[in-house]
């Protein structure tokens, strides 16, 4: 079509005329190392997950050392947007594979005005009271945080094994 713009990742356009990528370097300059470094810092990446185990041991009244040991079975994803929900502690449920259970979430919001009853409480048997948790960027309905013991349990999410 004329006056589209399609370029194949090498440059060139789809029918094999065009520039490759050595024709274009001179117009695009290159990146020089001192402006790498003032983009670049490498303690960054250490002095957030520093302020991240901080943030996590404040929630979960325990030391940085403590909540930097606990480990998870996988990283949880909203299945919605991908974004993070869960990244520590995170425990796959025995029986029911796709169902996973944490002491802590991130990324979400849990309706408090909102109490979820079990339906099997009403039939006598155990059961149990929790709030709707939803992904904080897209709404979706992720979760349920335990009114008992405050545990999430996630069960529509996407997990990435540790």
């Amino acid at each position: 079509a004329q006056g589209a713009c399609v370029r194949m990742a090498d440059g060139r356009e789809p029918d094999g005329s065009g520039s490759s990528d050595s024709d274009d370097e001179e117009d695009l300059g290159d990146v020089g190392r001192d402006e790498f470094e003032d983009l670049y810092d490498p303690r960054q990446d250490d002095e957030d997950r520093r302020l991240q185990l901080l943030s996590w041991a404040v929630q979960l009244g325990m030391t940085v050392e403590e909540v930097g040991r606990l480990r998870t079975d996988a990283q949880l994803s909203c299945p919605g947007c991908f974004t993070t929900v869960c990244m520590v502690s995170g425990q796959r449920h025995s029986q029911y594979r796709n169902q996973y259970r944490a002491l802590l979430a991130q990324n979400v919001v849990v309706h408090t005005e909102e109490v979820l009853n079990d339906p099997r409480t009403e039939l006598g048997e155990a059961g149990g009271s929790y709030y709707r948790v939803s992904c904080d960027v897209c709404g979706e309905d992720v979760a349920v945080q335990d009114l008992a013991d405050s545990l999430y349990h996630f069960y529509h999410v996407i997990p990435s094994e540790a």
